[in-house]
């Protein structure tokens, strides 16, 4: 690390916050503080929606999946772009005809109270695991580039993001999410770039050594339904997990409900949905152009680790031994971007819910000075932290990453989908046993198998099996109560 490498970390530190103390100001109440008073516009409520689904994950994993692959994760925006756009037109709408100040709020509305509180338990296991992984992503980058332990770089990036959190509330994150996702994707652009620039043939060079290693197949049409890589099973399981982390999950929806109206709202949760290509696209293409490096110049540090299949670490290497002093440091401050626009939203959106819906602290704030929320965001900074420390070890981060979300979004989106069509059959307890049964069948199903002679179900059925066993089951026991009365 050179003086110009900590002058771009530092600039963009300082750049950002100033504009979270900037924009953010002084949160007034609840509203201000978690919902930024409900008057954001749809343009940076789309960037800091998109910023917050890139995360480290893509900084770091998309890279390496393009390394260890192809395009073929390019496949699961169809099916991702197709469930932002029912978020938009369905979800969004009923969040805004209710007035809600969290998405529990709504089931809380539809079907009753217990509901709510079973959904927002749901919500925070699933985004501290979700989120824990991500910031695990980051710390890996981290601690290779400043040779820190990963426990030392997980608490310093989660202690970084809970303090302008602390300061602005939910407005700070999403200007400061605009101006990281600027960082961000200039990170993947520079390296494209650099490489191109580099080699001897130029950019020609990275697009005959990818098209040599097949690196440019975008489509897999198999008949596979175990692997998340085919167009069938990643579009399938892109589509219901978008739908559950796009509505269903208050750390994302939480965005949308800032928007002065239903309409605006809609609007950017459409455009995050769409962009989400671009950014696909330009990580793929950095690892192939790092994949094109280092068969020029090949390395023995980098060989070992694609022996190990530790593709994860061969971006973060090839950042702090190959680019340039400056460079670098803008490198390593958009990874730091990317885990900033996904751990500030986690954070924010697992405070509003535990103080609305669970009404955690919320007889602590009589003074207005809000320290019940902000209370909240400390404790959840230091729960992902420990919950990330056994994330780590992964060796694809992006592929657990989604696993790890599987297992509980189905039941969380089970939820949704009961409140908004079956509400008159499933009652208040009918729900909270099918979500929470769910969970356990969905461990079931994909860890021992389902019986019948039938082994473990791929994980990426779990969001599946989670969606349909919850609005199964709702409806069965929610009849048999009704006839039983």
């Amino acid at each position: 690390m050179m003086a110009l490498d900590w002058l771009a970390i530092g600039g963009y530190a300082v750049a950002v916050l100033i504009l979270g103390v900037a924009v953010g100001g002084r949160a007034q109440n609840e509203s201000d503080y978690f919902l930024a008073g409900r008057k954001e516009g749809w343009l940076p409520v789309a960037a800091s929606t998109w910023a917050t689904k890139l995360s480290a994950l893509t900084f770091i994993g998309v890279p390496g999946v393009a390394i260890a692959g192809n395009f073929t994760y390019v496949q699961l925006w169809f099916g991702s772009f197709l469930a932002a756009y029912i978020v938009a037109t369905i979800f969004v709408r009923e969040f805004y005809r209710l007035n809600v100040s969290t998405v529990y709020e709504y089931l809380g509305h539809r079907i009753g109270p217990w509901t709510r509180v079973s959904g927002t338990i749901v919500f925070i296991v699933s985004r501290c695991l979700a989120s824990a992984v991500r910031l695990a992503g980051c710390a890996i980058a981290v601690s290779v580039f400043f040779d820190l332990g990963l426990v030392q770089a997980i608490a310093l990036i989660s202690g970084i993001a809970a303090i302008y959190v602390l300061t602005g509330g939910l407005r700070a994150v999403i200007w400061t999410d605009a101006l990281q996702l600027m960082l961000f994707l200039s990170g993947a652009l520079a390296t494209i770039l650099y490489v191109g620039l580099s080699l001897p043939d130029g950019f020609s060079q990275i697009v005959a050594v990818g098209m040599e290693a097949g690196k440019f197949q975008v489509f897999d049409f198999r008949l596979d339904f175990a692997d998340p890589a085919t167009f069938w099973m990643g579009n399938l399981f892109a589509f219901v997990l978008g739908l559950a982390t796009g509505g269903a999950d208050q750390d994302v929806a939480q965005r949308a409900l800032a928007c002065r109206n239903a309409r605006q709202a809609g609007i950017a949760v459409t455009a995050a949905g769409a962009a989400d290509i671009i950014s696909t696209v330009l990580f793929l293409s950095a690892g192939v152009a790092v994949f094109a490096f280092y068969q020029a110049f090949p390395q023995d540090a980098v060989s070992a680790l694609v022996a190990e299949k530790r593709f994860d670490y061969v971006f973060p290497h090839f950042i702090r031994h190959e680019l340039p002093a400056g460079l670098r440091g803008l490198l390593i401050a958009g990874l730091l971007a990317a885990a900033m626009s996904s751990l500030d939203s986690a954070l924010s959106g697992l405070a509003s819910s535990a103080y609305f819906d669970l009404g955690l602290t919320r007889n602590e704030n009589s003074d207005g000075l809000l320290g019940g929320p902000r209370f909240l965001v400390v404790a959840f900074a230091i729960i992902l932290a420990l919950i990330a420390v056994g994330f780590g070890q992964q060796p694809s981060i992006l592929w657990f990453g989604l696993q790890i979300m599987g297992y509980t979004y189905g039941g969380l989106l089970g939820l949704f989908v009961t409140a908004y069509f079956l509400r008159h059959i499933a009652d208040d307890m009918a729900s909270v046993i099918a979500v929470f049964s769910s969970v356990v069948a969905v461990m079931i199903a994909t860890q021992w198998g389902i019986g019948f002679g039938l082994g473990a179900v791929p994980w990426p059925w779990a969001v599946v099996i989670g969606v349909t066993w919850t609005c199964l089951f709702a409806v069965l026991i929610g009849t048999i109560r009704r006839r039983a009365s």
